[in-house]
């Protein structure tokens, strides 16, 4: 069953002084809910009418906002009772992007991604260090929480670290640079959604997210550079996971791991963000 949603009063204020379109600051605002951590597939973020009234604007705003957000694989608009506006699959996201931007993913690999992230993110997070806010930075410390506190839910600390890193790209006001970093890591998401996940996380690996947070808010420069430098290791190296059978087992002992740390299979698995 969907979850509704009860997000904190607007500050209708930023939307009016917006330069860009109503419509198209509305759907940055959405778009930051949903990136951000606190909604997950199938939330439902209202109805047109209750996000009419209150973000304080008009109908046709909140129509060409959802649309806008539709056509990114953001949300589902469902007419009827019990319907409104929810919260797309990644998988839509998957379909929408490539095709948008005009790529063809059906042959590519969790070590394409991992190559052309490599080249992105750097970017990404001088960007981040360059536009952030006070807020933008304690918001991104509430994911790190949930990512700790999930640390034995894989799954759930997957959805989590890709929104952490979706919460640092929406920080770039690099449109193109943004939009495709964004899917990449819906790209990421998806592919372990069915993979057989090793029990734990790697220790590390909050650790070396919340070394990168504090760079980004420090801004640019070289604590930055190093910090980006150690997550870029830690995800080429060590990954996300803690994997079973990179422990050192007792001497004769059988082989008790699944299928996701083969060795056959390691190269595309054990990488994580």
């Amino acid at each position: 069953m969907a979850t509704q949603i009860h997000s904190q009063p607007f500050e209708r204020s930023a939307l009016m002084a917006s330069r860009m379109s109503r419509a198209e600051a509305l759907a940055r605002e959405l778009e930051e809910e949903i990136s951000d951590g606190t909604l997950g597939t199938g939330d439902r973020l209202g109805t047109k009418d209750d996000l009419r009234q209150r973000f304080g604007v008009a109908n046709a705003t909140v129509n060409e906002a959802v649309r806008l957000l539709e056509t990114r694989g953001l949300v589902d608009a469902r007419p009827g009772p019990g319907g409104g506006v929810f919260v797309a699959d990644p998988r839509a996201r998957m379909r929408q992007g490539p095709l948008i931007m005009g790529f063809e993913w059906i042959e590519a690999t969790v070590d394409d991604y991992h190559e052309v992230r490599g080249a992105l993110e750097p970017l990404i997070c001088r960007q981040a260090a360059r536009h952030h806010r006070k807020t933008d930075i304690q918001a991104l410390h509430l994911v790190l929480d949930q990512m700790r506190k999930n640390a034995d839910r894989p799954l759930i600390y997957v959805r989590y670290n890709t929104a952490f890193h979706r919460r640092i790209a929406r920080l770039s006001h690099n449109a193109p640079l943004r939009s495709l970093y964004i899917t990449l890591l819906d790209f990421f998401e998806h592919a372990f959604e069915y993979k057989e996940l090793p029990a734990s996380i790697h220790p590390e690996n909050v650790n070396i997210h919340r070394q990168l947070l504090d760079a980004i808010g420090k801004g640019e420069g070289p604590a930055l550079e190093a910090a980006m430098q150690r997550h870029d290791q830690h995800r080429q190296t060590l990954g996300m996971f803690k994997v079973p059978s990179e422990a050192s087992p007792a001497a004769g002992s059988p082989s008790t791991h699944n299928s996701a740390t083969s060795p056959s299979r390691r190269g595309r698995r054990s990488r994580g963000t």
